[in-house]
């Protein structure tokens, strides 16, 4: 039977918090980590830690192609690398179009049609071509689940939206879905 290998590696060697939220593989192999502390990046080798400026908790980590985007408290963006090779934070959240809700922490990060999507419990963030825009239902936001590039978002009173064209259109509003915390949709035998 094959046992897969696993190394432990002890917070100073890490040099960062206790929680790890979230983890991600960019392409080159390397592995980004979203602590409470900030960024963790690893390269088989050696651990390298990032703040963000606000050093809120990061609580999600996508790296796609060669930006790594990051969520945490009131704040997302993307980290890229300088002309040193060190990781350099470009934040998203002061757009214009301000949000309606404070206090919104960023807990899931996924790429999408060529947009990058940020979800909160509040609203879902699409930046796309240097553009955000917010999408927000009408009740709280407990996951979101890509299926057959189709994304379906899971709200607390209002049922299952699908995502079309940075706007939810209504998939499975039922009275036993009132209140149920649905945080993950999957495919099963050829339906959803």
């Amino acid at each position: 039977q094959y046992t897969p290998f696993f190394q432990n590696y002890a917070l100073t060697e890490f040099n960062a918090g206790n929680q790890n939220w979230g983890i991600s593989k960019a392409e080159n192999g390397r592995l980004y980590v979203a602590n409470d502390k900030g960024l963790v990046e690893f390269d088989g080798l050696k651990w390298d830690f990032y703040q963000l400026p606000n050093k809120t908790i990061m609580r999600s980590v996508l790296a796609f192609k060669d930006v790594i985007y990051t969520g945490s408290y009131e704040e997302f963006g993307y980290w890229k690398k300088n002309i040193k090779g060190k990781l350099f934070y470009t934040s998203l959240s002061n757009f214009k179009d301000k949000r309606v809700s404070l206090d919104e922490e960023f807990w899931q990060i996924f790429h999408h049609n060529g947009a990058i999507l940020f979800r909160s419990f509040s609203n879902l963030y699409s930046y796309k071509n240097g553009e955000i825009n917010r999408i927000k239902p009408k009740s709280t936001i407990l996951s979101c689940s890509v299926i057959d590039d189709e994304i379906y978002v899971s709200t607390v009173r209002d049922g299952i939206f699908i995502l079309e064209n940075d706007s939810l259109k209504p998939f499975l509003n039922d009275s036993t879905l009132y209140n149920a915390k649905v945080v993950s949709i999957a495919k099963y035998q050829n339906k959803i």
